[in-house]
């Protein structure tokens, strides 16, 4: 919920999306680019020792190597499926979360059922959404896809 507010009600998240999405065009807006990506990294790595403080004060009390196996990769499924807005990508983190746990529930209390059936889930789920941007051109070409009425 900071993350929406700061990215999407403040001053400083207009310019950083903005520098995300033309650096040149935000340039020539008059914001400071390299303060912008201080500002990202700075950001970016607060959020990441806020999860591995939680990992080593918390869980196992020391560093355990290789303890966010594949976090980077569910994490870009995640934004991904989210379209990089705060509020969908905590919609699409909750899912994953779902069917992650939900997959390690099932295979522990069925038989004939393995957890990674929810690896391949979780694919086809990314297959549909990196499809949907395949067939945009197509389907705005022959006219079944319209614009939204702003």
């Amino acid at each position: 919920m900071l993350v929406y507010i700061f990215l999407w009600k403040t001053k400083w998240g207009y310019e950083l999306r903005a520098t995300g999405a033309n650096p040149s065009a935000a340039e020539y807006g008059g914001v400071s680019i390299r303060k912008q990506i201080i500002l990202a990294m700075a950001i970016s790595g607060a959020l990441a020792g806020m999860v591995g403080i939680n990992e080593v004060l918390g869980y196992r009390h020391r560093y355990y190597d290789g303890f966010s196996a594949n976090y980077g990769f569910v994490g870009i499924a995640v934004a991904l499926l989210g379209r990089n807005h705060p509020v969908g990508v905590f919609l699409a983190a909750i899912l994953f979360a779902i069917l992650l746990r939900g997959g390690i529930f099932v295979d522990a209390f069925t038989l004939h059922v393995s957890k990674d059936i929810v690896d391949m889930l979780l694919g086809i789920v990314i297959v549909f959404v990196a499809a949907e941007a395949m067939f945009r051109g197509p389907l705005k070409k022959f006219g079944l896809m319209r614009r939204a009425k702003v």
